[in-house]
């Protein structure tokens, strides 16, 4: 029993192990690979990321706007990706990154899709 209470005074008065997730955070390492962002005006068209995401995580579909665009352009569902960052590396533009963004949780499958030529929030 004496040992309980040594342990109880030990770590009574430490700051906590845990961070207080919705409100606080942990930051992130500077090469953590998160969240993708993709910048529509550098891509080319060439498919590379298509061909080398070894989840089948992209899919080269038109843009929105298929005026201004009137190319095919990577789709990436994030519910596949295994965010290894093969699409970031053989970008021959670098269109595509891979952020720090974890945040990624959500009841909806249809938000994890990054379709071409749309802001995605985060």
């Amino acid at each position: 029993m004496n040992m309980v209470f040594e342990t109880i005074l030990k770590y009574l008065f430490k700051k906590p192990l845990t961070v207080r997730f919705p409100y606080e955070s942990l930051e992130t390492a500077p090469r953590y690979r998160g969240k993708h962002e993709f910048n529509i005006d550098k891509c080319i068209s060439c498919g590379i990321c298509w061909r080398v995401c070894p989840n089948q995580a992209i899919r080269m579909v038109p843009a929105e706007d298929k005026k201004k665009y009137p190319k095919l352009y990577p789709e990436v569902d994030l519910g596949k990706c295994c965010f290894c960052g093969l699409c970031q590396e053989f970008c021959p533009t670098g269109a595509i990154k891979l952020t720090t963004n974890y945040f990624m949780s959500t009841p909806n499958p249809d938000v994890l899709i990054l379709k071409p030529g749309k802001k995605s929030k985060g």
